[in-house]
């Protein structure tokens, strides 16, 4: 192969190329690894004892109280805090936990486009640069961020418990907090996403098309 002056590809006679038609690419769905495939990958640290949190912890992650046995690493160009990430916590809790966030991970990721994304405070849950959810750890309990209004009408009945963070900046744009503690908060959690998807018109992605080595 040479490049002409034109900065346009040729080829000589000689060279020879693979015939490449006989072959059916077809494009995937981008799949969302599981937190709970992620966690077992982490390497074990020793969890310090948390305390019940108080109301002014809930408005956000940074408030979670640095442990003294935490090291600082020092560098040449400083230092800097070690402290466990949102995987690293998440591994440590109880393994219904865990379950409890791979199955509100893989409910918010069946809406299109809704993609999830770690780092090191929570797993968020955009759709383009729109925020639509949250997950994040305070003390032992799992905590759901969603971007529904606290004092809607429909959702304003008490069963569901939400706290409302609209006048913490760090969650306005996801205001409605749900703690989750059990199976049941889990399945009144997947209502209000799917409450909230309504109000944005995000439909569910389609079934995806079975191959024919998945068949066999």
């Amino acid at each position: 192969m040479k490049i002409d002056d034109k900065n346009k590809f040729s080829y000589s006679e000689n060279e020879e190329f693979e015939d490449l038609s006989e072959f059916d690419i077809e494009e995937e769905a981008e799949e969302v690894v599981p937190a709970r495939e992620v966690v077992r990958e982490v390497a074990a640290y020793e969890e310090p004892a948390y305390e019940e949190e108080s109301a002014e912890e809930y408005a956000e992650e940074t408030a979670y109280a640095e442990p003294a046995d935490y090291k600082t690493a020092v560098g040449v160009v400083g230092s800097i805090d070690i402290r466990p990430s949102f995987i690293e916590r998440l591994s440590e809790m109880d393994e219904s936990v865990i379950e409890w966030h791979s199955q509100l991970q893989e409910h918010l990721t069946s809406y299109r486009k809704v993609k999830s994304r770690y780092s090191a405070r929570c797993d968020s849950y955009r759709m383009g640069r729109d925020l639509l959810a949250k997950m994040a750890i305070g003390g032992k309990t799992l905590k759901l961020y969603l971007a529904v209004d606290p004092e809607d009408a429909a959702l304003d009945d008490g069963k569901y418990h939400q706290r409302d963070l609209s006048e913490t900046s760090a969650y306005q744009e996801v205001p409605f907090m749900l703690p989750i503690r059990s199976n049941l908060a889990v399945r009144k959690a997947c209502r209000v996403i799917d409450y909230m998807m309504e109000n944005f018109n995000i439909p569910k992605r389609r079934p995806r098309r079975k191959r024919m080595q998945d068949l066999q």
